[in-house]
């Protein structure tokens, strides 16, 4: 019985990554274009942001996705509910849930719903606010505000500075200075603790912008303790197969089920891999067909469930990597150690047949009308042949049992070298988020419950925890300890 979504082949299908660098929200779903004419197939992501509905199963808490939160693309409803959900839970020690204390400062500029914050020494704070598409610089009481960037601009030595391309990360550099891609223009600006453009930096390998900049899926850049930059990074893509004999068929994608977390030495201009990610693929290869006539369907499965290994960079230079496979912790020690830790306790949803359905039917229209793009023109020996592609949903078989243990974008890190992570189902949350709360030996050591409509945005030195507070599609930033 398969737990979760495993990460490797399920049936003969390969599983890899859904989502694309350039997706502007943390979770997306794509059905990806391999060559045949239909642009808009190569990323039209299904979002889900990190606070999404709760929906509330017995006492089982499961995060939805909610049409509202598909930003660039269609909606999609698959909150799997029902009264009465039965969870697997592994048999495991009682772990402590603790609450948020009162917020000590509450901002009166308003943001969105996901945000990357930069908690500077002397108290003041940056935030990437990525829905608004600006980086705001708050005052250490919050009460005070300015925009730094944004795509709009202005004149004026206190206006902000005008991104075409915003960036979805925020990312903590020596002292009080913080990094924030510059997506056009291929750089990096160096941030001081104002919120201005101190310098720009470039990185060894150019073509890395789009993950160092992209969030969500792709996680949070940061620096080991000498300085070096560490990020997801890419494998370079391997080339379609093509048909000698008949070249001009589509060619076959080759399709990655690994990523590669890479770290960049900005000084000695070099870039080694330290670690790998197992993907997920949204739209693996079926097969390809022609027809007596000569005309080509490339046949494409849809795989609604699986997400890719999360990670996260500890503020002392460990890489974590979750399995979402079994709930597990692979780790790269700063010195290059490399171990695994054992399988954390989790209240397993089981998926039913009718979950399954439910999900397929909610995704329906939109394959329905992908599938009715026109087709390209392609010419062969015979003359002028079609050529399209046709998605079809993966047979319930291979579907995996358990519904998924984390949302991609649910691990993050704080300043004391532990991890956090949301978990999408839990038993013990009381209509609000609990996160989990992890050391570096792989140990549940607490659980944190958020109120309700509250999530998490970021961390600060001494313990400080930024919160989000959200009222619709707007909320306020919020700092707080855990008690």
């Amino acid at each position: 019985m398969q737990r979760g979504c495993p990460n490797t082949s399920v049936g003969g299908i390969l599983r890899v990554r859904r989502g694309t660098a350039e997706s502007a929200e943390p979770c997306a779903v794509s059905f990806r274009s391999h060559g045949l004419g239909d642009s808009t197939a190569d990323s039209h992501p299904v979002v889900a942001p990190s606070l999404g509905t709760l929906t509330p199963t017995s006492r089982l808490m499961t995060i939805a996705v909610t049409p509202t939160a598909a930003i660039r693309a269609f909606a999609v409803v698959f909150a799997i509910g029902g009264s009465n959900v039965s969870v697997r839970a592994q048999a495991a020690p009682k772990i402590p849930i603790r609450t948020l204390a009162p917020s000590s400062a509450v901002s009166k500029d308003s943001v969105g719903p996901l945000l990357a914050v930069r908690a500077l020494p002397n108290g003041n704070v940056l935030v990437n606010d990525i829905i608004g598409r600006r980086v705001v610089w708050f005052d250490a009481t919050l009460g005070s505000s300015r925009v730094v960037i944004d795509t709009i601009g202005g004149t004026g030595p206190s206006a902000p500075l005008r991104v075409p391309l915003t960036a979805n990360t925020l990312i903590r550099y020596l002292g009080d200075s913080s990094l924030y891609v510059d997506r056009g223009g291929q750089s990096l600006l160096v941030l001081d603790a104002n919120g201005k453009v101190a310098r720009v930096m470039a990185i060894p390998r150019p073509s890395d912008f789009a993950m160092l900049g992209a969030g969500g899926e792709a996680g949070n850049p940061g620096l080991d303790s000498k300085g070096r930059l560490i990020y997801h990074g890419v494998y370079r893509r391997q080339p379609p197969k093509v048909d000698p004999e008949r070249p001009w068929l589509p060619p076959i994608p080759v399709q990655l089920d690994s990523s590669p977390i890479v770290r960049a030495d900005l000084d000695k201009r070099t870039i080694d891999t330290i670690g790998a990610l197992k993907l997920n693929v949204a739209a693996p290869f079926n097969k390809l067909e022609v027809d007596n006539d000569g005309n080509v369907v490339m046949r494409m499965w849809v795989n609604l469930l699986g997400v890719d290994d999360q990670w996260a960079l500890l503020s002392d230079g460990t890489v974590a990597v979750l399995s979402v496979h079994d709930y597990h912790i692979e780790w790269t020690d700063p010195d290059g150690t490399h171990r695994s830790t054992a399988k954390m306790p989790f209240d397993w949803r089981p998926l039913t047949e009718a979950d399954k359905k439910r999900m397929i039917d909610s995704l329906r229209p939109e394959l329905e009308r992908r599938n009715s793009v026109a087709p390209r023109t392609m010419t062969t020996p015979a003359g002028p042949r079609t050529a399209r592609q046709q998605f079809e949903f993966l047979p319930l078989d291979k579907f995996g049992d358990f519904e998924q243990p984390v949302q991609t974008g649910a691990v993050k890190a704080d300043l004391d070298a532990h991890l956090w992570i949301l978990p999408r189902t839990s038993l013990s949350a009381k209509d609000g988020l609990l996160y989990d709360v992890i050391n570096r030996k792989g140990e549940i050591i607490e659980r944190v419950q958020f109120p309700k409509d509250y999530a998490l945005a970021g961390f600060g030195e001494h313990g400080v925890v930024y919160v989000v507070h959200l009222n619709g599609g707007k909320g306020t930033l919020e700092r707080t300890t855990v008690k």
